[in-house]
């Protein structure tokens, strides 16, 4: 693919945008593309709206992203990709404990920056998308294979540590269910779930299950 320039030239009463890398014109238009989705839902993505967001000539997006499906796509992988970044520094640490990896992993889906309102409205507006697009399902598809094994591990890990009988993927079932309900709960009203009650509400279900968890 041919490298894209920074701008396109200008046009007479054309609005002016600064010139910018493209691994940054990449990242705006993502971000841009999940306050879409936040504001509007699936509506509300269209991608003269995007671009006018980002600061970005709507002429350039055909060098970052193959369409609007495309563009959707890679929004929903960019979004799994930082809630996965959340945990993914102190879940490689050698010296964690079961407990405390499970505790972490499970505190990254209520970090601030995801137990958003505006947040969870974009993911809500993706998962509702994925019953009509294949490839988003097939993304959304592989991020909860490999979300829920992760989970059925940590469980595990924390049950074989005193022995307890525990079937780890049934629990891990639960929990992903669980986060999903809450975060729509949140959407729906954030004065009625704050994020401590919503975490409180995670550890009443494992803990019964898996002992202490909780620092």
């Amino acid at each position: 693919m041919a490298q894209a320039p920074d701008s396109e030239p200008a046009r007479p009463g054309a609005p002016r945008y600064s010139r910018k890398q493209a691994p940054e014109r990449k990242r705006l238009l993502i971000e841009a593309s999940v306050a879409c989705l936040a504001e509007g839902g699936i509506a509300g993505f269209i991608v003269e709206r995007i671009c006018k967001k980002a600061g970005i000539s709507k002429g350039l997006i055909s060098h970052h992203f193959d369409g609007k499906e495309d563009l959707l796509a890679q929004t929903y992988e960019a979004m799994t990709a930082n809630l996965d970044a959340l945990s993914a520094d102190q879940l490689s640490r050698k010296d964690i404990a079961p407990r405390e990896a499970l505790r972490v992993f499970v505190e990254s889906n209520f970090d601030p920056s995801v137990f958003d309102r505006s947040q969870l409205k974009a993911w809500l507006a993706v998962w509702g998308e994925t019953t009509r697009n294949p490839k988003l399902a097939a993304i959304h598809k592989e991020r909860y294979v490999l979300y829920h094994a992760r989970l059925v591990r940590l469980i595990g890990a924390v049950a074989g540590e005193d022995g307890r009988q525990v079937d780890p993927e049934l629990l891990a079932t639960v929990l992903v269910s669980l986060i999903d309900g809450l975060w729509l709960e949140w959407c729906l009203d954030e004065h009625l779930l704050p994020r401590e009650r919503a975490l409180s509400a995670i550890y009443h279900v494992l803990e019964p299950q898996l002992g202490p968890l909780q620092a």
